[in-house]
């Protein structure tokens, strides 16, 4: 494969890689989101409004307080899934980053032989030059 194409395949596995960065970025961000929503639930859930008052208040509080549960339940739910989602996120962007990673070596390996090869060519051209240059001295 020559560096130029090394080069695209660089540049292609690179933007995979942003592409991976970006999204365990939102499934971070979504985690985050997630885990703010659920404290926040936990917090009005374990506070008991209820006072002294007439035991149809406390019916309607009652209720109120298990839609309040029932919320916590899928805040919990989606707190789980958004956390699936990052690790799949992070196993996604290492796998990225890897193959980036890879393709950066051995591009790199390539241009260390490119410059081998062409470094040996023109110290045979100067060699070649050199020798044409003494042969034509001795022989005057």
């Amino acid at each position: 494969m020559t560096a130029n194409r090394l080069d695209k395949l660089v540049q292609v596995r690179e933007r995979s890689e942003d592409s991976a960065l970006d999204n365990l970025a939102r499934a971070q961000g979504s985690l985050g989101r997630a885990m703010d929503r659920l404290s926040g639930l936990r917090t009005s859930v374990g506070a008991d409004a209820r006072e002294a008052e007439a035991a149809a208040l406390w019916c309607v509080e009652e209720a109120a307080h298990g839609r309040a549960v029932q919320a916590l339940r899928a805040a919990e739910r989606e707190l789980a899934n958004a956390r699936r989602g990052e690790r799949a996120a992070r196993l996604a962007y290492e796998a990225a980053y890897r193959q980036a990673e890879a393709a950066r070596r051995i591009r790199e390996k390539k241009h260390v032989e490119l410059a081998g090869e062409r470094e040996r060519r023109d110290q045979g051209a100067t060699d070649d030059l050199s020798t044409m240059r003494f042969n034509s001295k001795s022989q005057h």
